[in-house]
């Protein structure tokens, strides 16, 4: 059974205690910036604080934003436009902190799997969530939201990975079938208007709202091992 919890982290919390393998989804923008260093074959260390990205030792790159801003001194900001057009050192481990995702997925500690979801892979995941890898009864589909509230972009990308499911034949509970008329009924236009893309168009991001929006372009499928994320 596919199902959604509630957004951020109360809902990664509940799901991790459920015993059901957890989908964190952040298209603006962690989970797409995870997906992109991941393709890139970097290993991506989530850290909650940025002081711990900060002092974590042996880092090739840093990557955090506090309210979608670069945090001052680090490599890069979370903007998988900027990840995509670098040059990084082969099999680069990667420290990054952004605002809602890496605290979303500390939350989801102790599932059985967490796995890093967004519209750029929705159709790996969903391929890798109906195979045999995960020997898990329950999968949930957790938006991060912003600052513990809904957001539309994280709901829309959920969806698209339910979306999937269903068409192969799986189940989807009441919370997940809604989601999935929501992704169904939203337009890219909508959701390029809502309030963190109207937040990233004003700091300069436009070609990260393409590049976050933009369905199946990153055919891999960020899964969490010890304390990196890896393809």
């Amino acid at each position: 059974m596919f199902a959604v919890y509630g957004a951020g982290e109360k809902g990664a919390r509940w799901a991790a205690r459920d015993g059901a393998l957890v989908v964190v989804v952040d298209a603006f923008r962690a989970s797409t910036t995870i997906a992109v260093l991941v393709r890139k074959g970097a290993r991506v260390i989530r850290v909650a604080s940025i002081d711990e990205a900060a002092a974590y030792a042996g880092a090739d790159y840093r990557i955090g934003e506090r309210g979608s801003k670069k945090v001052r001194g680090f490599d890069f900001g979370n903007s998988p436009t900027e990840v995509e057009a670098a040059e990084l050192k082969p099999g680069a481990t990667v420290v990054l902190s952004t605002t809602n995702g890496t605290r979303v997925i500390e939350a989801a500690s102790g599932a059985p799997a967490i796995l890093a979801g967004a519209f750029v892979n929705a159709h790996a995941v969903a391929d890798e969530l109906a195979s045999s890898t995960y020997n898990v009864e329950r999968a949930a589909v957790t938006g991060c939201g912003w600052e513990g509230r809904r957001a539309s972009e994280d709901e829309a990308a959920a969806g698209a990975i339910l979306h999937h499911l269903r068409e192969r034949g799986f189940d989807l509970d009441e919370r997940a079938e809604r989601v999935v008329g929501l992704y169904l009924e939203r337009s890219r236009k909508s959701l390029r208007l809502n309030s963190a893309a109207r937040r990233l168009a004003l700091l300069g991001y436009e070609s990260d709202l393409d590049f976050c929006l933009a369905e199946n372009t990153v055919q891999v499928v960020p899964r969490l091992e010890g304390d990196a994320f890896v393809g």
